[in-house]
């Protein structure tokens, strides 16, 4: 059992390092054409971030339907009903954010309050971004869908693939390479799209693959569903993934915020605090995927009705998540002056992102429990309690402590990580006697 969790979710954890590093890499290239570009392009994706969200959405409440009726060894009728009905509403939601960002980009830059070069290279970004938003949309679903068959392999390569086929577009494109034209930015726009069209293309022919080995068939062609079935199944989708996308938002916002508490610390704050976030995303990329491939499991025996079985999975991740992260966080600390300084020279800069390095030790035993819970919870059925608690910790303590120890007690950076911390390990405390109580 323990075996099958880490094949699981090494694949994940490999996909998301590598997406990581890969998205570095689109900077560097970025950078090598116009500066002014990276910026543009930062811009422009924070605004799909927030897009993102609606997929988020469609993608939660599929993978837990999906895994549960796994497990459950549903007719084959209701797990299509289930697929046809995700990527309906993933072709629906996505053509309506294609047209609504298509038509307000230029509001929404207007209310950036971008000007001169930068707005014009966000506008040439999103002008073809916005195009094919939709295929952001549908290959979301169906890496959820994948996932929850226990595909997890399968996806990191095809995210291989469309990654290496992104960053040799950009070569291409930017610079004018081999006899392409030099597009500049709207060139890393295309290689963007054209990496995530190889990736949608291979996701639906291996997803309609697995289904036919399933014994359904064309699923997608299946005419004779029952729209009722569908639309009930939408029905589920919408109420597992609301809350979770809630949740998200909710930190999206809350982090903003903090940020903003953080220019009001000084600029070196802000530049330590950027390092600091680069570093630490290693540390709980484990985390956030052992907690993925913890859900997938606990999906399986939740709709098998083996709750003894959850309650180990979620255990032995909640442990194994702690040990790796404290190993790691330790490895960084021991190295803190090495990893800072091939950021940055400027001395304020690094002791300041060497001492508040210290607070994140309390955030990550906080957060990788929290990426263990949550996952496991959601995986039940459970999806407004995260919710709720979520909301009630990120406003209260990550923001309002964020600025009472920041702020108000002068503590600066360094208060505002211990309040992002207090905030992780009370939401811990709180999934963990949720989780504890749930089919004791």
């Amino acid at each position: 059992m323990y075996k099958k969790l880490i094949i699981l979710s090494f694949p994940i954890f490999l996909e998301s390092m590598m997406n990581t590093i890969m998205g570095s890499m689109d900077v560097i290239m970025l950078s090598s054409y116009c500066d002014t570009a990276v910026a543009a392009v930062s811009v422009a994706n924070q605004v799909l971030f927030f897009i993102q969200v609606f997929a988020h959405i469609v993608t939660t409440g599929t993978s837990i339907l999906c895994a549960q009726q796994i497990g459950a060894e549903e007719n084959t009728e209701e797990k299509s009903a289930l697929i046809l009905a995700s990527v309906w509403m993933g072709l629906a939601v996505g053509f309506v954010l294609t047209v609504l960002l298509s038509v307000s980009f230029p509001l929404i830059l207007n209310f950036l309050n971008l000007s001169g070069q930068m707005r014009d290279f966000a506008g040439e970004y999103l002008t073809v971004i916005a195009k094919f938003l939709w295929v952001q949309m549908m290959t979301a679903i169906f890496s959820s869908i994948l996932r929850a068959y226990g595909k997890t392999k399968h996806c990191m390569f095809v995210s291989l693939g469309s990654n290496l086929i992104n960053i040799l577009f950009n070569y291409l494109l930017i610079f004018g390479n081999l006899g392409f034209p030099a597009l500049g930015i709207q060139g890393a726009a295309i290689a963007t799209v054209t990496g995530r069209l190889f990736g949608l293309l291979v996701l639906g022919w291996i997803l309609i693959r697995i289904r036919a080995e399933d014994g359904v068939g064309k699923i997608l062609s299946n005419r004779k569903m029952q729209w009722d079935r569908i639309r009930g199944k939408i029905k589920q989708v919408i109420l597992y993934g609301v809350p979770a996308a809630g949740e998200q938002i909710s930190y999206t916002f809350a982090q903003f915020v903090i940020m903003i508490i953080v220019t009001g610390t000084g600029v070196r704050a802000v530049t330590a605090q950027s390092y600091l976030n680069t570093c630490v995303q290693f540390i709980y990329i484990f985390s956030m995927s052992l907690g993925q491939g913890a859900a997938i499991m606990i999906g399986w025996n939740a709709g098998a009705k083996k709750y003894e079985e959850t309650k180990r999975i979620c255990g032995f991740a909640g442990k194994c998540t702690f040990l790796v992260s404290m190993v790691l966080m330790l490895v960084l600390y021991l190295l803190r002056y090495q990893v800072f300084s091939f950021f940055t020279q400027d001395q304020e800069v690094l002791a300041l992102a060497q001492t508040v390095l210290g607070a994140n030790f309390l955030l990550e035993i906080g957060r990788s429990q929290n990426l263990v819970y949550v996952n496991s919870l959601r995986a039940i059925g459970d999806v407004k309690f995260p919710f709720y608690i979520g909301v009630l910790s990120m406003w209260l303590l990550a923001v309002g402590c964020s600025w009472f120890f920041g702020i108000g007690l002068q503590l600066g950076l360094m208060g505002v990580w211990i309040a992002q911390g207090l905030d992780e390990c009370v939401r811990a405390v709180g999934m963990g006697i949720r989780w504890k109580k749930w089919r004791v």
